[in-house]
């Protein structure tokens, strides 16, 4: 047994000594003697040693602050504390910063000693069964969320003081939920089992492997002295995924997202919570980059990830507080630039001042359930700003909104334009939806029978960016479409390239065959119509005539506003300055 004893008085260490022998005679002993605390590492020396009696006054140390300063690294050690004389305040306190037990040293008798030793070691032996119960996950037998939590702390506390580094893994299992729902609970509970000990022996034994709950687990990575030996037991983790695991008769295949953050020597980190908070950010662009990948924290590729994380939060919120604005763009005519239609276009004016353009925030927006919340505020709107337009007395136009093929899925998208349109007496002609091409191609009998429950209801259909998705002309005759939009991109091109104004030439051929209007969009000069083989019901859309509008500025069209009276010079000039 190895026993550590610290007393500043030799004599009382040498009766100690002899009692300790009495007590244990059958036992061998290895008794150590700690006189002078500073010239000795005292935690190192609690901590190797099984059991220690430390006194209460050494010198300028008392015994109850080296026992409380040895918690955090000793704290299943047992430690009894000796004095000289019995004191009830000195009792209280050594029961308060973990003493085993409080013995006087004038009544100390060897079998006094071998009591208090041996209920001290079975307290704290039955403390570590319990600690380990607490800290350790019950279905995989790793560190669970608490453990993980606290050597974190500790592993960060420690880095101040070595000059290594410290890798911390975010690990979240793709399609656990998949695994879980088809084959059940108990291929869910094997595959987190064996993926567990794959990780255990991906690491070192000093490493720590924790499931912090469902599907993820951390591990921290301490004490390595060059970055590549990180990547280097990446490249590890990775191959835990890459062998199939068998579960009864069948097999179950494991794949993961990463996220990690390396702290270097000298790093500095605001504290365990910045340090995960880093991860899961790693986490976050892991799984947008696809399956099975992994991602290390990068403070530019984060400040980035940051602004989307804002722009995804305040997206929440955006129809509530009143922060989307539709704009409205004219669609004339070929014949004599009257106009016939509009596009209503989304504008997002932040409390903050930032604006915010589509482009930007749609694509955050189709990736949440917020593009359906946005998508009914915009046919609300369209729908309300007519009605507003209709009532002072203006002859309206079609206005044409975009819709996703996420909204047109939504088993409400149908009704709620039904009951928008009868909230505000619209006729349904005058409310066009455009749908991009790509979108034609998802659950094509779904799409079929919403477009056309659409189409019943007097709506026109709208084919979006006509040319650049995958569909087959076959699904013009499938689906009620009434109008296509030409691609910008093309009309951008007829200028330099003769292959896209031929493109731009045949599907005008197209549409006059097909019996569709076509509308052209991203007009922003005299010569592209020039080039063009325009006929009289084509509608043409672009800055050319017009950029986006607010309501008030729209109003002068509706009026009667004539855009033939802006000189060429000026609608150029205008088409830069918007550009």
């Amino acid at each position: 047994m190895d026993i550590l004893v610290i007393d500043d008085d030799e004599v009382d260490f040498l009766h100690i000594k002899r009692l300790l022998k009495l007590a244990f005679k059958k036992q061998e002993l290895n008794i150590n003697w700690v006189q002078n605390p500073a010239n000795h590492d005292v935690a190192h020396e609690i901590a190797t040693s099984e059991i220690c009696l430390i006194d209460q006054n050494i010198g300028m140390y008392s015994g109850i602050d080296l026992i409380n300063k040895s918690q955090d690294t000793s704290g299943l050690i047992p430690m009894i504390l000796l004095t000289g004389q019995g004191n009830t305040e000195i009792d209280r306190q050594a029961s308060e910063v973990g003493a085993s037990d409080y013995l006087v040293k004038e009544d100390l008798t060897p079998e006094l000693l071998n009591r208090s030793i041996r209920f001290s070691i079975a307290q704290k032996q039955h403390e570590r069964k319990l600690t380990k119960l607490a800290f350790t996950d019950g279905l995989t037998r790793v560190a669970n969320r608490a453990k993980f939590d606290e050597t974190l702390e500790l592993a960060l506390y420690a880095r101040e003081r070595v000059n290594k580094y410290l890798a911390l893994f975010i690990i979240d299992l793709d399609d656990f939920k998949l695994i879980n729902d088809s084959m059940g609970h108990p291929a869910g509970d094997a595959l987190l089992i064996e993926i567990s000990k794959r990780l255990q022996d991906a690491v070192r034994r000093t490493d720590t492997v924790a499931r912090l709950g469902g599907d993820e687990f951390g591990i921290i990575i301490d004490g390595y002295k060059n970055e590549e030996d990180v990547f280097v037991i990446r490249d590890k983790i990775l191959e835990a995924f890459n062998a199939p695991i068998p579960f009864n008769k069948e097999t179950l295949n494991a794949k993961a997202s990463i996220g990690v953050v390396v702290l270097a020597p000298g790093q500095a980190i605001n504290g365990s919570e910045e340090a995960l908070q880093a991860a899961d950010m790693a986490l976050y662009v892991a799984k947008r980059s696809g399956k099975n990948s992994c991602e290390f924290y990068g403070e530019e590729k984060m400040k980035i990830l940051e602004q989307q994380f804002d722009i995804q939060k305040a997206l929440t919120t955006a129809v509530s507080d009143n922060e989307l604005e539709l704009f409205f763009q004219p669609k004339v005519s070929v014949a004599d630039h009257i106009i016939c239609g509009a596009e209503a276009l989304l504008r997002w004016n932040r409390k903050d001042g930032q604006e915010i353009g589509p482009s930007v925030f749609i694509p955050f927006a189709e990736k949440s359930s917020n593009i359906i919340e946005i998508g009914r505020w915009v046919i609300e709107e369209a729908c309300r700003k007519l009605k507003s337009w209709i009532d002072m007395g203006m002859d309206v136009v079609p206005i044409a909104v975009n819709v996703s093929a996420i909204q047109i899925r939504s088993d409400t998208f149908v009704p709620h334009i039904e009951q928008t349109l009868s909230k505000f007496s619209i006729d349904p002609s005058l409310l066009e939806l455009e749908i991009t091409e790509t979108a034609l191609m998802e659950n094509l009998p779904t799409l079929n029978a919403r477009l056309l429950a659409i189409s019943n209801l007097g709506c026109k259909v709208v084919i979006d960016d006509f040319g650049v998705g995958h569909s087959s002309l076959s699904r013009l005759q499938d689906l009620p479409v009434s109008k296509i939009k030409i691609d910008r991109s093309f009309i951008a091109k007829i200028e330099s390239s003769e292959t896209s104004l031929k493109i731009c030439n045949i599907v005008i051929l197209l549409a006059k065959e097909l019996n569709l209007q076509l509308v052209i969009e991203g007009i922003e000069n005299w010569s592209q119509i020039e080039l063009l083989s325009l006929t009289d019901e084509i509608l043409l859309q672009g800055f050319l005539f017009s950029k986006p509008l607010p309501d008030i500025a729209f109003q002068e069209w509706l009026k009667g506003g004539d855009p033939k009276s802006t000189s060429e010079t000026d609608l150029v000039s205008q088409t830069s300055r918007s550009n």
